[in-house]
């Protein structure tokens, strides 16, 4: 109770300092993280120290894959990429579906992780079953010929383990890589990225397609080498926007999409909006893998869990809202001492309810919620700031609840 007061007055007190402008923001923004959460009325409510938790359910299954993004690409440390080399070794080994690295240009946040077909073809050697994943490849800034032989190099290293995530690109400075006019690639970036996919895959069959020459005039190339896989496994990546739902389920793909800046209502009703258009487009709705990334690390006691997590995941969060660059946010009025309340108070949200953090028994209730929204893949993205040793520790209670929506209860 004497810490609820001392925080509470703390609250108060940096409150106080807002402007009204600053107020109003923080205030909407409380009354938002407030109203996801809270249940509907007339709903009961259990109470005690299990509110909230569920058990897995018989017939919930899910698949897990392990996700990388946050690596600092300006630290200097050797071995930067033991951590991923010795996590694909686990995962592989127990059984996880696929490992996935993304692409990321000229920010710290990610840095790591500038080409994911590069990282791929090193963990492609080090693997025997796992599927070895882009997530994602920013379709616009290459040339579809490329993104071909590219991959195709690590299907063959891997023996036919690769699939990538088709993403538009998000920040105007990465187009200074795209092929052409880069001013107009980022303008029409998902038409290009939908147009561009579905060359990719005519040139994986072996297809010969024409392309712009130097004199203007159309080349006509085909591929090499050739891939194991007759056909190259396709997500595509959308954090917000219904309609990349939709189009991603037109064009027959898989869909990755995550948490972090949306309402679980908001995904049970893209999720939707997907299978319908897998639907009319003539596919299986129910053949399209969802997956959702989230920020994952498990261990065996849940008030150690959060402690482990609290100031890494602050600061990724901090990151992500900086990102956004935009007053909208409400994050760019606050000075720093109001950010860190408004951090704090979006932490303990994020840590109940829209990440995979705690032990292996409170991570079947989030899970649960995830089999709710229709989702089939849990992305387990690990690298966001905890210590590598702690990383790869957590790896084996995440093992423990991989295994429970693998099996029938009791045999896992």
């Amino acid at each position: 109770m004497a810490e609820e007061i001392a925080v509470d007055t703390a609250l108060r007190q940096r409150l106080a300092t807002l402007t009204p402008q600053q107020r109003a923001v923080f205030e909407r923004r409380r009354r938002e993280r407030a109203a996801a959460v809270e249940p509907e009325p007339g709903t009961p409510q259990p109470t005690g120290p299990t509110v909230g938790r569920r058990r897995r359910r018989p017939d919930s299954t899910m698949e897990f894959s392990v996700f990388f993004f946050s690596g600092d690409g300006s630290s200097v440390e050797e071995n930067r990429y033991d951590l991923l080399l010795e996590c694909a070794r686990i995962a592989d080994r127990a059984g996880f579906a696929g490992i996935w690295v993304p692409e990321r240009h000229f920010v710290d946040f990610g840095g790591l992780y500038p080409n994911p077909s590069v990282l791929a073809a090193a963990l492609a050697v080090v693997t025997e079953r796992i599927q070895i994943r882009a997530g994602s490849v920013a379709l616009p800034l290459h040339h579809p010929a490329r993104i071909a032989e590219e991959w195709s190099v690590v299907d063959n290293l891997s023996r036919g383990r690769v699939a990538i995530s088709a993403a538009s690109g998000w920040h105007p400075d990465d187009f200074v890589l795209a092929p052409g006019d880069g001013a107009q690639t980022y303008r029409d970036r998902k038409a290009v990225m939908f147009d561009r996919l579905a060359t990719v895959q005519r040139l994986w069959a072996g297809e010969t397609v024409e392309v712009p020459g130097v004199t203007g005039t159309p080349t006509a190339v085909r591929t090499l080498p050739r891939p194991i896989q007759p056909r190259l496994p396709v997500w595509v990546s959308s954090q917000g926007s219904t309609d990349t739902f939709v189009q991603a389920g037109r064009a027959g793909a898989n869909l990755l999409t995550g948490l972090v800046a949306q309402q679980p209502e908001q995904v049970r009703t893209k999720i939707a909006a997907y299978r319908k258009a897998r639907a009319d487009a003539g596919y299986d709705p129910e053949t399209g893998v969802v997956t959702a990334m989230v920020h994952t690390f498990l261990g065996s006691d849940l008030d150690e869990v959060r402690e482990v997590v609290r100031r890494p995941l602050i600061d990724y969060l901090g990151t992500f809202l900086r990102q956004q660059d935009s007053t909208d946010s409400g994050y760019a009025v606050l000075s720093e001492a109001e950010r860190e309340v408004m951090l704090s108070a979006t932490f303990d949200r994020y840590f109940d309810h829209l990440a995979l953090l705690g032990t292996a028994e409170t991570g079947e209730s989030f899970v649960e919620d995830l089999v709710d929204l229709d989702v089939d893949e849990v992305a387990c993205l690990v690298d966001f700031g905890v210590a590598p040793d702690l990383v790869i520790e957590g790896l084996t209670h995440l093992t423990e609840l991989k295994n429970r929506y693998q099996h029938p209860r009791g045999t896992a």
